[in-house]
């Protein structure tokens, strides 16, 4: 379903003026985008992987349960390697700019459920 302009220019101006309170009503409503596929798995590389092949993987299963994996490249001949993926703004030459978005959401999520429903402690 295409949004008419009017109804998008509505939902721009207000994730514009009131982000946070957007964010917090896309988090707190179970939905699913029709645009999605389970058992589909969508990978995005890194904006400094250097033609390595380390991505992240997000996938969703058919009973909607969600799984995200950091697939690094390892060097075997580096003292140090690194499992993390940078995604940079636009000022910073990021060439993902809806994943490091996508970021932005997923780290509120984690804040919300830790002050709603806090881990157990480590034992």
């Amino acid at each position: 379903m295409r949004l008419n302009k009017k109804v998008l220019g509505s939902i721009r101006r207000m994730v514009r003026v009131h982000p946070d309170e957007v964010m917090d009503a896309l988090l707190k409503q179970v939905f699913w985008p029709t645009s999605l596929k389970s058992d589909t798995a969508y990978t995005r590389k890194g904006d400094d992987t250097d033609g390595s092949n380390s991505h992240i993987l997000v996938m969703f299963s058919r009973d909607s349960d969600g799984w995200i994996e950091v697939v690094p490249h390892l060097d075997p001949d580096a003292e140090q390697f690194s499992t993390s993926h940078r995604f940079r703004t636009s000022f910073g030459g990021g060439r993902s700019l809806h994943v490091r978005n996508a970021l932005l959401m997923l780290a509120r999520a984690v804040e919300l459920d830790n002050k709603e429903r806090p881990d157990p402690p480590c034992e």
